[in-house]
């Protein structure tokens, strides 16, 4: 038996006690361990919440509220001007960009080569002047041939494209007019659409009749029905283009396919339209101009031609998108080889100088907002009222209000940031006695069945269920009678948020 054994057998009562010791101070380091990350986790969980006063929405107060999203004084949204995917972005999120700078290109192939073949009519214009080759019959039959090209081209638009997104339905992929659930926008699309076949009708007897011996108010009558025609048809994909994009801010990834399916769709027939249009426009110019030129047909030929370049030119400045101001890009949501719709944004740059509030308050609440009226934002941020919108506005039933920052230096405010405002009004004050009432935004209200409540924090920083007593809804906001007091601090918004829960006051 060696020495270490013996040892061991000699001293057996002192040894498991340093066994015992050994493994109780493992147990017990694991369970610090093991609550300490349980700690670290529950904080990085741990929600953030905005607390507002309650006095801000008493009823009779000399105040009233407004939802708003703070934006710099010299910021610039940029939007597209027309449908077509994006080629090229040559900057990126808070990337620093001067004035004029080229910041997104759209795909313009097919712009340029029209632009090109329009130089060559120019300088092929130029070149016959001393000729005067030129004559009115050869205009009036390109014009013909131009007004017969907007028939087909749109006959194929709206037959051969729009149709598979109005009509075309199968159990996998049903017609656009299935997911919309505004009965007036899809009675509004269907009328257009009714009206365009009509006009089709119409719209073909009348091109069948042209011909080089047409006389030139014949033909000048068929190429403005052509234009009418072709303003329709814009219409129609105006109102499918706003629909699609729409329904794709919430749709699920099972529909994105084909909502961009539709959009590709949507963005050739635009594409074919609009060339048909500017096509048409240029024939106008030239039948006119060469009705009122025979003496000199040449010199009209060379200034339709120049028009028609600038035309090109326009629309192809359309397609490159520069910064209007100096700053640095705040939003960039497309990427190479993405859609870009009409009226969808491509770009925002942010500015220095000030910051503003675009704020929306009630429409009952309009008559009591002044221009120069004091604001607090969240409670502390000073503000003045810059601006009131003259009307409410139909759609929301909300007033627009322009808040200026008093101090942005100091106000740790975030351009794109949702905040809630005070502003100050001439309102009297309540009658002693008056049963006091508030109104709070629906967004500061749980309403369950058989209950309705507010959210506080206690100093424990956990949350507080306060059972209120509900009157009659007024828009966005909701009468409360009973529940709450002047000196209370609810939580704003109250989505997502539990009685008992742990969070942090921002």
């Amino acid at each position: 038996m060696n020495t270490f054994t013996r040892y061991i057998k000699s001293h057996s009562v002192l040894v498991g006690t340093i066994v015992i010791v050994a493994v109780a101070g493992t147990a017990i380091a694991g369970r610090v361990a093991s609550e300490a990350n349980k700690i670290a986790s529950t904080e990085s969980n741990i929600k953030k919440v905005t607390l507002v006063a309650v006095s801000t929405f008493r009823t009779g107060t000399s105040a009233v509220s407004a939802d708003g999203v703070v934006e710099s004084l010299s910021q610039a949204d940029l939007k597209s001007q027309l449908g077509a995917p994006v080629s090229q972005v040559h900057v990126s999120i808070g990337d620093t960009v001067a004035t004029g700078q080229v910041l997104v290109e759209l795909q313009n192939a097919d712009i340029r080569a029209q632009l090109d073949q329009a130089r060559a009519s120019l300088n092929l214009a130029q070149g016959q002047y001393s000729t005067g080759n030129i004559s009115l019959d050869s205009t009036r039959k390109a014009t013909i041939d131009k007004i017969r090209d907007s028939y087909i081209k749109a006959d194929d638009a709206i037959h051969s494209q729009i149709d598979q997104i109005l009509y075309s339905s199968t159990e996998s992929a049903p017609r656009l007019s299935t997911y919309i659930a505004d009965v007036y926008v899809n009675e509004r699309m269907r009328d257009r659409r009714n009206q365009i076949e009509s006009d089709f009708k119409e719209w073909k007897t009348a091109v069948d009749g042209l011909s080089a011996s047409s006389t030139q108010g014949r033909i000048e009558d068929t190429l403005g029905m052509s234009e009418r025609n072709l303003q329709n048809i814009s219409a129609l994909l105006n109102d499918i283009s706003e629909s699609i994009n729409t329904l794709a801010q919430n749709a699920p990834s099972s529909l994105i396919a084909q909502l961009n399916g539709w959009k590709v769709l949507v963005s050739s027939a635009r594409n074919s339209i609009s060339g048909s249009s500017a096509a048409l426009t240029a024939g106008q110019a030239s039948l006119s101009g060469a009705q009122a030129s025979q003496e000199s047909p040449a010199e009209a030929q060379i200034s339709i031609a120049t028009a028609g370049v600038k035309n090109l030119e326009a629309q192809l400045a359309k397609t490159i998108i520069r910064a209007p101001i100096a700053g640095k890009i705040a939003a960039l949501p497309l990427r190479t080889g993405e859609l870009a719709s009409p009226g969808q944004l491509i770009a925002t740059i942010v500015g220095g100088g000030g910051l503003r509030v675009k704020a929306y308050a009630s429409g009952e609440d309009f008559a009591l907002i002044k221009k120069g009226a004091a604001v607090m934002i969240r409670g502390t941020i000073p503000g003045t009222v810059a601006n009131v919108a003259p009307s409410v506005n139909q759609d929301n039933k909300k007033v627009e209000v322009d808040i200026r920052i008093t101090n942005p230096a100091t106000s740790n405010l975030v351009v794109g940031e949702n905040v809630q405002a005070s502003i100050e009004t001439a309102k009297a004050a309540l009658a002693a006695g008056s049963i006091v009432e508030y109104r709070l935004p629906i967004q500061n209200i749980k309403i369950v069945p058989g209950d309705a409540y507010v959210l506080t924090v206690g100093p424990d920083s956990k949350i507080i269920k306060n059972t209120v007593t509900l009157g009659e809804v007024k828009g966005d906001f909701i009468v409360v009678k009973s529940g709450l007091t002047d000196d209370m601090k609810i939580i704003s918004p109250i989505y997502e948020l539990n009685e008992g829960e742990t969070v942090h006051i921002q």
